[in-house]
């Protein structure tokens, strides 16, 4: 609200519209990082499980 200037949330509703391709930007982009968040997740349990099957001290023997 205080960006937008206004004090109360009756104007704020009243004469403060978000466009629907800012909305759909805005999901887009959220959407982008909590996949690219997923992707980073997965691979680093792929790495902890690799780690598991072949310990570091039976790599370097």
């Amino acid at each position: 609200m205080s960006i937008a200037g206004h004090v109360a949330r009756a104007m704020l509703s009243r004469y403060f519209h978000v466009r629907m391709g800012a909305k759909r930007h805005a999901l887009d982009a959220i959407a982008a990082r909590q996949r690219a968040a997923g992707h980073k997740r997965q691979k680093e349990a792929e790495q902890r499980q690799r780690a598991a099957v072949f310990p570091q001290s039976a790599v370097l023997q």
